[in-house]
């Protein structure tokens, strides 16, 4: 399902949050939306399912304006995994909080155990999510919210909290859901990690947009660098080893860095 924005703005008040935003995301692509605390992302990611609204312009999954929509009938388009776990778990077991989604929107389930067994959650089912650690309980957030099977997945910073393992799960389920046509829409400042798996990017500063696009045409223009470091984005590892191997093209994860150095 592509997602579509046009000439979106929002305020908090006197705040001006995200100011005439216009980008689209086709159905199917991995995006990451980037850019320094306080760009907007959060607000951006929020507006996806209907938690806000455009004070101006309009927002769209697939055909359907968000504005026109409750949060609740959304939801079957869009799930949305908050920024902070704790402020999205509630239920009493691991198992529940996993089922509450799919129950809610009577969604048939299917992704569940594929999830259970990617996260490795198996052992946890029983447990209370607060008796967990962090990082397992961001990683039931994901979970809960992923298995809801909706055409749209919004995760808020996602790798915060979860150790190189962890990381790895959630690989996983970005890689099991690309297959299965899913549209994913990840706030980050993680592009080490999941710059491998992503399509596309948005990067935001101070409320408007810097750059929309495919992720390789920011690495290839000339400004790219510059751009990324006055929207507060480190330039990623990978990209900074390629460079000073004298590489014309981009590596954006490390097999592609593996592959490079063995032909050089």
């Amino acid at each position: 399902m592509r997602v579509k924005y046009e000439g979106v703005s929002f305020a908090y008040g006197s705040t001006e949050a995200l100011r005439d935003i216009t980008c689209e995301f086709g159905s199917g692509r991995t995006v990451l939306i980037v850019g320094h605390n306080g760009s907007g992302k959060s607000t951006f990611l929020r507006m996806m399912n209907g938690i806000l609204k455009p004070a101006k312009g309009t927002v769209y999954l697939g055909d359907v304006p968000t504005k026109e929509k409750s949060t609740s009938e959304l939801a079957r388009r869009c799930a949305l995994s908050f920024q902070n776990p704790d402020d999205q778990l509630f239920a009493q077991s691991v198992a529940k909080e996993l089922r509450f989604g799919i129950d809610n929107i009577g969604a048939d389930g299917s992704l569940l155990q594929p999830i259970i067994e990617t996260f490795h959650l198996g052992e946890h089912l029983g447990s209370n999510p607060y008796s967990l650690t962090y990082a397992l309980r961001r990683l039931v957030a994901i979970g809960g919210s992923s298995a809801m099977n909706t055409p749209v997945l919004a995760l808020d910073e996602p790798t915060a909290g979860l150790s190189i393992r962890e990381k790895e799960y959630l690989g996983g389920l970005i890689s099991l859901l690309k297959k299965q046509g899913k549209t994913i829409v990840i706030v980050t400042h993680d592009l080490n990690f999941l710059l491998p798996y992503a399509d596309d990017m948005l990067m935001l500063s101070h409320g408007m947009a810097q750059f929309c696009g495919r992720k390789e045409a920011l690495f290839e223009r000339g400004d790219g660098r510059e751009l990324m470091r006055r929207s507060g984005i480190r330039y990623p590892v990978y990209a900074r080893i390629s460079a000073a191997l004298g590489s014309d093209r981009v590596c954006f994860g490390p097999e592609e860095i593996i592959d490079l150095a063995a032909k050089k």
